[in-house]
């Protein structure tokens, strides 16, 4: 195992890692890599909306892989102070997510190996502190890279609030996060992060996400929220083929990083998952594709990571035998992620197909 108005700013890489408080006197404003440092979002809609919205800096991805499997960190860039100085009228309500991605066109080298273009870093909430969501799928990178453009909004968004209108640094305003006043609703994170038909949606747009990746808390915040942090590389698919460099995998379920606890004292912490820890989840179906030219038949399909895949045939009169007696057009198959493709040749006048994954 190896070692989206929705207008799209720009913000130079300025640093990497955990930031530092500014100091005194000097005016500091938000401060955002785009090659993958994580930013924590905070936000209240509909009837809960108050006057602010909050965006975090925590630091760079590659900070968090970089921790030993089970490690429990506290995320001391988020303290109830500003939680508090946001949403004076409680953390109940609270709507709340941590992303990452980088905006270039090719892989980003890092020191785990190269993440292809398009990988994401975000939460997916979980109903309970004690257990694992069921990984998302990774998607095609046309898809991942609209959430992409979304995400990579944000930190400029933030920058633009606090140095351009805000302008005056202090505890809320800073390098390392800015209280964004939903007046300025151009910049704010739910211009980013809300679904155009529904802000109070946080899927970053809706166009490639069917889910929200912000967790609510209750209305009474008694105990803590938890938030699982996935890494999804896009998915693999004909020629396309993206390596997870974690996992090596090229298709399948995002993986697992670890997950964000969320207290109702304000607090908020990291744990990194054991570099195993991944819900299995049954392989999305095989779709055969069936070409015929005279008496060849090409039949495809797009296999996945890992699954055994067995190929079966019959005419018309074997319809009625179980498939395990048909006869089969190849041995077993390792699916990949890439589309295997066979060759038959036969003057039946119908002929049927089936595959099995294992």
């Amino acid at each position: 195992m190896k070692r989206i108005s929705f207008s799209t700013l720009t913000l130079g890489a300025m640093m990497l890692g955990f930031l530092a408080l500014p100091s005194a006197g000097i005016a500091q404003y938000f401060e955002y890599n785009p090659n993958g440092d994580l930013l924590a979002g905070f936000r209240k809609t509909g009837q809960f909306q108050g006057n602010y919205e909050l965006v975090v800096n925590i630091g760079n991805i590659t900070n968090f892989l970089a921790y030993s499997a089970g490690t429990t960190v506290a995320i001391s860039n988020v303290s109830p102070a500003r939680l508090t100085d946001s949403f004076p009228d409680g953390y109940g309500n609270l709507q709340w997510s941590v992303f990452a991605a980088f905006p270039a066109s090719s892989p980003w080298v890092t020191s785990f190996g190269a993440f292809p273009k398009t990988t994401l870093w975000y939460t997916f909430p979980s109903a309970t502190a004690a257990s694992q969501t069921v990984p998302p799928q990774r998607v095609f990178t046309s898809a991942q890279a609209t959430v992409r453009q979304r995400i990579e909004s944000v930190g400029p968004g933030a920058y633009a609030i606090g140095a351009g209108d805000l302008i005056a640094t202090n505890a809320d305003n800073n390098a390392f996060l800015v209280r964004e006043p939903v007046t300025y609703s151009d910049n704010i994170l739910t211009a980013f992060m809300g679904d155009p038909s529904d802000p109070s949606l946080g899927d970053f747009g809706g166009q490639a996400f069917t889910y929200s990746v912000e967790n609510t808390t209750p209305g009474t915040f008694a105990s803590a929220a938890r938030s699982d942090f996935y890494q999804s590389c896009p998915a693999s698919y004909g020629t396309g083929i993206y390596v997870d460099p974690i996992t090596d995998l090229t298709n399948g379920p995002a993986y697992f990083v670890g997950y964000f606890l969320l207290n109702p004292n304000g607090t908020m912490t990291f744990t990194r998952a054991s570099t195993n820890s991944v819900v299995s989840t049954p392989p999305p179906p095989v779709r055969l594709s069936i070409a015929r030219s005279g008496n060849a038949s090409m039949i495809s399909f797009l296999s996945s990571n890992s699954v055994t895949y067995t190929l079966y045939f019959t005419n018309a009169a074997g319809l009625g035998a179980p498939v395990a007696n048909w006869p089969l057009l190849s041995g077993a198959i390792t699916g990949d992620g890439t589309t295997k493709s066979f060759q038959d040749a036969t003057t039946d006048p119908a002929r049927f197909y089936r595959v099995q994954e294992k």
